[in-house]
């Protein structure tokens, strides 16, 4: 008997667990293993985490450290320290590196060229969350990877320890405990493995640094610097302070001119006197077999007096119609679009001509039916040739909201050179813009295949080459098929030339079911679709100048001017040229566009938002021919209470 008390007492120790079946243990066995593999990969994969990507301008290689401190190395300049916003004890060691060649051509003028540095450097502090964005999210990927090859290799060393042992690891483990010695020896190791760490964690601390009093009230008041760059920044520092006050109060007054100027605008987000809708699409009703010939919105217009302007149509003296809304005689529009005058009845959805019957009788077994929805027109607000200039990115955004812009196209050339380092641009521009208005871009030629990798990383949608859809408008359009980058010329980054592109992008139009606006940064690209009519609309940039609207083939052509300024110097800092944005609208039911504005800013933070223009009608005018066109601008303003022709404010 005292032999079997002795045999089971082991086995005792832990009566709950042997209550258990076979089956749960090894389940909760399986799961302790999985969560201490779990922890350990984790924190291997943290700690060792490490990324090449840019700080601002420089390429920069980041690795995750256990300082609680963000250290950036400059070298023989010195350090910069920031206390680390990371949970303790991470931190971040950043070594900066060079600039890339192709963002460091030589100006003619050397003062010139170290004020744009200066001003690059004060646009990147303004945007601190943008310049690191892209680091973080390479620094969160390579720790999921480290620590997935941790992980497996942790259960692949145990699965081949259980296979050596033929299942019987823990068996084979117990044994080995006791052992003399080992269990000693398995101590110091794991001493060992967290003890190395550790000193040399304490033994690389960076020296404590001291602040800087030229920084005091930007976000960089926080920082601690040592060595020559901390004597450089607070004796020269206030340059760099100077040129960050300037470029924040420049873009703030900006933003400030801009809400002001549409508070005081008659007419914010429409033409003053427009309907807001037009007769949403329906499907054509049959009758044994005979197709509905009921009268198209757009020729909804009746009357002694109407006119019509594409789809559009007034009459009388403040009938006024948008899209493919009508009205007709002295006021007599009706709440549908639809004029009466006199016995001119309507024609009913559902019934063909030759079913009415008598004097304005229809049968009675045909009742009327209800009239089309209504769509409003899509609202989007154009820029293009940002190049850079990041203080635009809170007044576009401010342009957006106050123009109702159901969307932001942007016509290409968002960087300067398509680096890698310049994703702080695509960062901040992106980050300002409310999460949930769309970003729809056809890159240029200063911006890259990296670029547009970025621009998707960062919530833009990248053109291409299919059309996407934006409340019932399609809108189509590709990438640059070159890449011209400062310094180093123009190449071709994919086999395929502008006008091919264009010729690509006309057959895509002309087979899809319907194209709206067709966005290409090269003005030329879009020639072919308009030629041939395959879309109403293409918008561009490229040229750093307004061109049009103008009617090529059986479309119009508009190119935006820079939204940067971009007159041949600098894009960063204060304006050194006239920034434009362009709100248009388009027809939701028929993608017709309708009108459009530009609102300019100017080298003085002043803002001008633009009057109301119509689109012209290509059906009305003679075609131009030609890169440029041979008619020039056809800006045609409107208003609601003149005939067609007269200004819209």
């Amino acid at each position: 008997m005292d032999d079997d008390e002795q045999s089971e007492a082991p086995r005792r120790r832990w009566p709950w667990w042997h209550r258990q079946t076979t089956t749960t243990r090894r389940v909760i066995r399986t799961a302790l293993l999985l969560v201490v593999t779990v922890l350990v990969s984790g924190v291997v994969g943290v700690l060792t985490a490490s990324t090449d990507s840019s700080l601002g301008p420089h390429v920069a290689h980041y690795e995750i450290t256990a300082q609680h401190e963000v250290v950036v190395d400059l070298g023989p300049l010195g350090t910069v320290l920031v206390d680390s916003p990371m949970p303790w004890p991470l931190g971040v060691e950043v070594v900066v590196q060079e600039i890339p060649a192709e963002l460091t051509a030589v100006s003619a003028d050397p003062v010139t060229g170290l004020a744009g540095d200066v001003a690059a450097y004060a646009q990147a502090v303004s945007h601190p969350d943008a310049v690191i964005a892209d680091a973080v999210a390479a620094l969160v990927r390579d720790a999921l990877g480290r620590a997935a090859i941790v992980a497996g290799f942790i259960l692949l060393v145990v699965a081949g320890a259980r296979f050596a042992s033929r299942g019987l690891l823990r068996r084979e483990v117990a044994h080995a405990a006791r052992r003399p010695g080992v269990v000693p020896l398995a101590a110091v190791v794991a001493v060992t493995l967290v003890a190395v760490p550790t000193a040399i964690t304490l033994r690389d601390r960076p020296a404590p640094g001291r602040t800087i009093s030229a920084l005091a009230g930007t976000p960089l008041e926080d920082l601690r610097m040592t060595g020559r760059m901390a004597e450089l920044i607070d004796t020269y520092g206030g340059y760099l302070v100077e040129a960050y006050e300037e470029n924040e109060a420049f873009y703030a007054s900006v933003t400030e001119n801009l809400e002001a100027a549409y508070a005081q605008n008659r007419a914010p987000v429409r033409p003053p006197g427009i309907p807001i809708v037009s007769p949403a699409p329906t499907d054509t009703a049959t009758d044994d077999g005979v197709t509905d010939e009921t009268t198209d919105p757009d020729d909804a217009a009746t009357g002694d007096d109407a006119a019509t302007d594409g789809a559009d149509a007034a009459t009388g003296d403040d009938a006024a119609t948008d899209g493919a809304d009508a009205a007709t005689g002295d006021d007599a529009a009706t709440p549908d679009g639809a004029a009466t005058d006199g016995d001119d009845l309507p024609p009913v959805p559902g019934v063909t001509s030759d079913a009415v019957t008598g004097e304005g009788a229809f049968p009675a077994t045909e009742p009327a039916t209800e009239p089309p929805a209504r769509l409003e027109p899509v609202t989007f607000l154009l820029v293009s040739d940002l190049h850079c200039n990041v203080g635009m990115a809170s007044v576009i955004a401010t342009a957006a909201r106050l123009s109702g812009a159901s969307a932001l196209l942007d016509a290409g050339d968002t960087v300067m050179s398509g680096t890698t380092v310049e994703s702080y641009c695509v960062n901040a521009f992106a980050g300002e813009v409310p999460d949930d208005l769309p970003m729809i871009v056809s890159t240029g030629n200063h911006d890259s295949v990296t670029t547009a990798e970025q621009m998707r990383d960062a919530g833009y949608v990248v053109l291409g080459g299919e059309a996407v859809e934006v409340e019932g408008v399609r809108i189509l359009g590709d990438t640059d098929p070159t890449l011209t980058a400062v310094g180093e010329g123009t190449k071709p980054e994919r086999d395929e030339t502008v006008p091919e592109m264009g010729e690509r992008l006309a057959e895509e139009a002309c087979s899809a079911d319907r194209a709206d606006i067709l966005l290409v940064h090269n003005p030329r690209a879009a020639l072919p679709t308009l030629e041939q009519g395959c879309a109403p609309l293409a918008l561009s940039g490229h040229w750093h100048r307004r061109e049009g609207p103008e009617i090529h083939g059986a479309g119009t052509r508009y190119v935006s001017a820079s939204t940067a300024g971009a007159s041949g110097g600098a894009t960063v800092g204060p304006l050194n040229g006239p920034a434009e944005m362009t709100v248009l609208r388009v027809d939701a039911a028929s993608g017709r566009p309708l009108d459009y504005r530009i609102v300019t800013v100017g080298t003085d933070a002043t803002v001008d938002v633009g009057r109301w223009y119509r689109f012209p009608d290509p059906a009305a005018s003679a075609p131009t021919s030609g890169d440029t066109g041979t008619s020039g601008s056809t800006e045609e303003p409107t208003d609601a209470e003149s005939s067609a022709g007269t200004e819209r404010r």
